[in-house]
């Protein structure tokens, strides 16, 4: 079978007539078949090669351009993943303030803390806590993934903490409504009220600036320009005016409730012990009499006879 089409396609022919012009003559050629076949299904196959390769040109051109395409899109979401993300950094950093005020309005409000796993879940009651931020930063880095989810997870976050927050003020206020008179007499602002003061010791162990050797400073130096008013923190009343040892010329205001404010070191003294003072009257002026290397006033709050850090009393 196989000889016998080898045969025809070598041996059988097809003649083709050729007429060049009306004046000439015919001429004949002689063909193989094999040739002839051979030239149809070469010509079937460019045929093909050529669609195919048009096809795939066009493919390879629409991927091209749906490829550029997703790149300048996902430029674009990039962008805008980027400017959502600096938005949610800034909310973040502005909760965060509030959230340390939120501490400590509920100290002066007499509520207790709330728990560091209680806000990060933003869920629950207040319980007793130690160290509370407003977003638990190890909990994103553990869940870090591409930026889109990074945001969308802090914006999650974000709406817990809010929540939580609104709920404590909402406490809080009703706390202060019950409260209100005596949250008057609970110290709550800066004594110094100037622009030109600032604070130059906090609470705490420091080096003594007489002795060199490390001691306990129980209250906060507030530096400011000789002569600039001292104003009462809270309601009460004047237990002492006058000089005290070491702490210079110096008024005590006792505010009820066991609560003591000291302001030392003062010029002149405004009121006298006994009478009645509310929260922002001038009660002295800034010195540096007793112990004091320079003009500033020396500011305490007392508990019960202990002293505490004035900065969880000082609220704006």
């Amino acid at each position: 079978m196989l000889d016998k089409w080898i045969k025809m396609f070598v041996t059988d022919r097809i003649t083709l007539m050729v007429v060049p012009r009306a004046n000439q003559g015919i001429r004949s050629y002689r063909i193989p078949i094999g040739i002839v076949y051979g030239l149809l299904l070469f010509l079937l196959f460019s045929v093909f090669a050529s669609g195919h390769s048009v096809l795939r040109t066009a493919e390879l051109s629409r991927q091209r351009r749906e490829v550029t395409r997703l790149t300048s899109d996902n430029q674009q979401l990039e962008i805008e993943v980027s400017s959502i993300q600096m938005k949610v950094d800034g909310l973040t950093t502005e909760l965060a303030e509030l959230t340390r005020f939120e501490e400590r309005i509920r100290v002066v409000a007499d509520l207790d803390p709330i728990d560091d796993d209680v806000r990060l879940v933003g869920i629950g009651g207040p319980v007793a806590g130690g160290r509370r931020d407003l977003i638990d930063w190890r909990l994103r880095n553990e869940l870090a993934g591409n930026p889109a989810d990074d945001s969308q997870r802090d914006v999650k976050l974000l709406a817990r903490q809010s929540r939580l927050l609104r709920a404590s003020f909402d406490e809080v206020l009703k706390s202060l409504g019950e409260r209100k008179s005596e949250l008057e007499h609970t110290p709550s602002i800066m004594p110094v009220e100037s622009v030109n003061s600032w604070m130059t010791d906090r609470f705490g162990y420091r080096t003594d600036p007489f002795t060199g050797n490390r001691s306990m400073h129980y209250g906060l130096d507030i530096s400011a320009r000789r002569g600039e008013p001292i104003v009462a923190t809270a309601d009460g009343t004047v237990s002492f005016s006058g000089r005290k040892g070491s702490y210079g010329h110096t008024v005590e205001i006792d505010h009820g409730g066991g609560i003591v404010t000291r302001y030392s070191h003062a010029t002149k003294l405004f009121v006298k012990r006994g009478q009645k003072v509310v929260r922002g009257q001038v009660i002295a002026a800034v010195g540096s009499s007793g112990r004091a290397t320079a003009a500033h006033l020396h500011y305490e709050v007392r508990v019960n006879n202990r002293c505490v850090n004035p900065l969880k009393y000082i609220l704006l």
